[in-house]
């Protein structure tokens, strides 16, 4: 795994915490917020400059003044309002304004990740970039899983991931994995088997023809090549124009949601009822950066354009995840806000500023403690 790589992935989830405090800074000026700074990028700072622009606070035109910055770490980036967790008599502070209005900046970040995960997906289905993960289409491959040592189709040649095109001339395309098994099962005793087999190595797919001499176990008692064989399916590809390709692509975002709901609900009951949740059913970003840049690494050395659309594919998948997270109803989280701030729409009454505070913070560091633990998990893989 190269440094280029590495820095490819953390660059790409940089771009997608940005364009999501992006979100909160666009909506919260559109909504005469207060915004004391915007920073791209976390840590010590590295440049800033001061802006002004005018707002229309209780009827009137007021010059507000706003931070733009560059820090240190390209991690994503802020978007600090006016009296975003204190009471700020400034009339413009975010303490200050409608309920309604700060319910839409804080919404505007994740609809941001979400748009864009939109944007990203209408163009990788209309163009048929990717296929379709939740249709199967109805070709089927036989593939060889794994090679017995000392067996005949070792020494005929064969390896792991060959895919089976036919056997003695009989086409195994499309066919169930009894039918090979029967096949070589009938094979007389003495007599060889010839496999036309399909191969992909450094990106270059061949059919090579191939011989091998099935031999009968003490253990099994019929001939054997040697072989574990599964069956792969494909899945179905998109077919569609652009306004078509729109509407897939929030097809597309509902399923992966559901999907990672019903995956986090799976994780809560385990971690509940004291079950062992699976090593890596969680990752945090020094495991997604590892993900990613291994597999763009593979990617871009078979072609430049397969590394291009795992590029967008990622920017796609993590964009809505970033997107779908960020709305869970959890303190300190942007849908812990949204939870408080819909309560007080339909109350007319806000939470205690101070209860708010010791709420969002005791999310804060349970959101701290999950990340540490994760973050420590991730980097122990590497080193496995």
């Amino acid at each position: 795994m190269t440094i280029v790589y590495i820095l490819i992935a953390i660059a790409m989830l940089g771009v997608l915490i940005f364009l999501h405090e992006l979100g909160h800074y666009l909506v919260g000026r559109l909504m005469n917020i207060g915004i004391q700074e915007f920073a791209i990028g976390m840590g010590p700072k590295l440049f800033s400059r001061k802006g002004t622009h005018n707002i229309k606070v209780n009827g009137e035109i007021k010059q507000e003044t706003t931070t733009y910055s560059l820090r240190l770490l390209p991690l994503g980036g802020f978007c600090a309002f006016v009296g975003e967790d204190e009471n700020n008599s400034d009339p413009s502070a975010m303490n200050n304004a409608p309920a309604w209005k700060r319910f839409l900046t804080v919404l505007a970040g994740p609809m941001m990740n979400l748009l864009v995960a939109f944007v990203i997906g209408a163009v990788l289905i209309g163009f048929s970039l990717i296929p379709n993960p939740y249709e199967v289409s109805g070709k089927t491959d036989i593939v060889i899983r794994k090679v017995s040592q000392g067996m005949p189709a070792e020494a005929a040649g064969l390896l792991p991931e060959d895919v089976i095109l036919s056997a003695d001339g009989v086409s195994m395309e499309n066919a169930e994995l009894s039918a090979f098994t029967e096949h070589v099962k009938n094979v007389p005793e003495g007599q060889s088997v010839t496999l036309v087999i399909e191969r992909t190595e450094d990106g270059e797919t061949k059919q090579l023809t191939l011989t091998a001499t099935p031999v009968v176990t003490e253990e099994d008692g019929r001939p054997m090549l040697g072989v574990e064989i599964s069956q792969r399916g494909y899945y179905a590809q998109y077919d569609c124009n652009v306004f078509e390709a729109m509407g897939e692509s929030v097809v597309l975002m509902k399923n992966v949601a559901v999907d990672t709901y019903e995956s986090l609900v799976g994780l809560l009951k385990k971690l509940f009822s004291g079950q062992k949740v699976p090593e890596g059913a969680v990752s945090g970003p020094v495991g997604i950066v590892s993900s990613i840049s291994g597999t763009l690494e593979d990617s871009f050395s078979e072609r430049f354009g397969s590394g291009l659309m795992y590029v967008f594919l990622y920017l796609q998948m993590i964009s809505l995840s970033l997107g779908i997270m960020n709305l869970l109803p959890l303190p300190a989280l942007d849908g812990g806000r949204l939870v408080l701030l819909l309560a007080e729409i339909v109350t007319g009454k806000h939470l205690n500023r101070r209860a708010e505070g010791y709420l969002n913070l005791a999310g804060l560091v349970l959101l701290l403690g999950l990340m540490a633990v994760v973050t420590f998990s991730d980097i122990k893989n590497l080193f496995k």
